[in-house]
């Protein structure tokens, strides 16, 4: 291929907008935000108990919990649109369909009782061996999973091999 047709670099955001664009995509993702501001919009007590399961043809299929807060939210749809699509910046709910179903949970799951994953390895090296390994990771409920995992692998196997 000569240079004269290779085409400039673009961003890698100009590059998918514009395949997206192609496909006929863009409104589909724009709708799939939904589920990304839900609980900024709803607030977390009733993101807890209400949850969206789908959008169709601008119409927002809301599984809630029970019959209370379906009757709550029903009472609330023509505050919840306008603001979800205010939030959205763009108009692609005009319809809020509530049904009773299953809700996936958001809260983490409560913590173990204290001491319990605080396994020491026997050997110190392999300690910081762990720790220079885990340098780099910024997401830091990632990195001390990791950690404490590493850390009870490390020292099964010390227990294992003296054994």
């Amino acid at each position: 291929m000569s240079r004269s047709a290779w085409r400039r670099p673009v961003r890698i955001s100009e590059a998918l907008s514009a395949a997206f664009r192609r496909l006929g995509l863009e409104e589909r993702i724009r709708q799939h935000e939904i589920w990304r501001v839900w609980t900024s919009v709803v607030g977390p007590q009733i993101a807890q108990h209400a949850q969206p399961h789908g959008i169709w043809q601008g119409r927002l299929i809301v599984h809630v919990s029970d019959s209370v807060w379906l009757h709550h939210l029903s009472m609330m749809k023509h505050r919840l649109i306008p603001a979800l699509n205010e939030k959205l910046q763009i108009s692609v709910v005009r319809e809020m369909i509530l049904r009773i179903g299953e809700i996936p949970v958001l809260s983490p799951p409560p913590p173990a009782s204290p001491g319990a994953d605080l396994v020491s390895p026997a050997d110190p090296a392999q300690t910081a061996r762990i720790e220079a390994l885990l340098a780099p990771l910024g997401d830091a409920p990632f990195r001390d999973a990791l950690r404490r995992l590493l850390l009870r692998s490390s020292s099964r196997s010390a227990d294992e091999s003296s054994r």
